[in-house]
């Protein structure tokens, strides 16, 4: 009788998670089409840094001045604050990371190698850190994990590069799979975004542990924003000195000089912030409703919600980057999400849930 009423109990409740894996999955599928398929290309740096920003500025409004938590926020920022800017600087390290990598290997298989692999590190830096016991379930859950990554890896290896000549059949041919096993830079990029979001997590816990979770979420998203922006001018620092000692003019500002298309880049990132902001408040809103673990499991959901969305754009004319094994990068998905949530299995309870 218990269960029964807990079912209903628990969707009441983490209904708003889903909300935040859809969006995740509709902003990975966005930058993908922002910065590789748009007739106006947005870099990643630009995008992550501008629309990170105005998200953070959205929330911390939204905080302050709609939940009235102006000096929950001020005592964040005087009694936190070391955790708050290593919080947000591996966040926005892991902010960038992920962006970036989606411009290269694509939305779908950036989720399939990150998710599983950012769970897996959480747990091990919980336990290594905040010294978290490590049980048989948290093992089984990190080889299933792991297991999905490296599948996800291997669905977009190609033979000597070809991506025309796959073998489809994924498993009937382990051989041929591990001999064509590489690692693009892409690759590395979702590898070390998950490290990022897995560290930003870790200091992020013990903020929560203090603080209100949209007063946290606000502050670290505001405050990554602050460190993307800094990331941004130092590229384009760079990039100007390179283009002035080879006599070449500069794409940014070409880009400038065009003031229709600097327009519809602001349009663009103005509105696109839109989906940064509700996943930030979406993802706060769940953890202190059902907790860290459900909210965790049902986030991951955008694993697989990614790929067969992209898999039904592709089907009705809309470009997308998949992995070249599609079946390899499903199967993937599932077992990697399986890891995920047989990690988490143990605490998924009433008691895990708050008014």
């Amino acid at each position: 009788m218990l269960e029964v009423l807990v079912l209903p109990l628990l969707i009441q409740k983490s209904w708003v998670v889903f909300v935040y894996a859809i969006t995740i999955s509709i902003e990975s599928i966005v930058i993908e089409y922002l910065t590789t398929h748009s007739f106006v290309q947005i870099s990643p740096i630009l995008l992550s840094a501008i629309s990170i920003t105005m998200g953070g500025i959205m929330l911390l409004t939204v905080t302050v001045i709609v939940l009235k938590k102006r000096n929950g926020v001020i005592i964040l920022f005087i009694r936190s604050w070391k955790n708050l800017l290593l919080a947000s600087l591996f966040l926005s390290i892991g902010i960038f990371t992920w962006y970036d990598s989606i411009n290269r290997i694509g939305a779908s298989k950036e989720l399939l190698i990150a998710g599983p692999l950012e769970i897996v590190i959480i747990v091990l830096l919980a336990r290594a850190f905040l010294r978290e016991i490590l049980k048989s379930i948290h093992i089984i859950g990190i080889a299933l994990a792991l297991f999905g990554f490296i599948l996800a890896i291997l669905s977009d290896s190609g033979i000597n590069g070809d991506k025309e000549n796959i073998d489809l059949s994924g498993l009937s041919n382990a051989s041929t799979l591990l001999d064509s096993f590489n690692i693009t830079f892409g690759d590395l990029e979702a590898i070390l975004s998950a490290f990022g979001f897995a560290l930003g997590v870790l200091f992020l816990t013990k903020l929560v542990s203090r603080h209100s979770s949209i007063e946290v979420a606000a502050s670290s998203m505001l405050i990554s924003g602050f460190f993307l922006i800094g990331f941004m001018i130092v590229g384009v620092l760079l990039d100007e000195a390179q283009h002035s000692s080879t006599g070449r003019t500069s794409i940014l500002a070409h880009n400038i000089e065009n003031n229709q298309q600097l327009i519809i880049i602001v349009v663009i990132l103005i509105v696109f912030s839109l989906l940064p902001f509700v996943g930030s408040l979406s993802y706060s809103t769940g953890l202190s409703r059902i907790g860290a673990s459900l909210t965790a499991t049902i986030g991951s959901s955008s694993i697989i919600i990614t790929l067969v969305a992209q898999l039904l754009l592709v089907e009705i004319g809309f470009p997308s980057n998949l992995p070249n094994n599609i079946y390899l990068a499903v199967l993937g998905g599932i077992i990697g999400f399986l890891g995920i949530y047989v990690i988490h299995m143990h605490d998924y309870s009433l008691h895990s849930t708050k008014a």
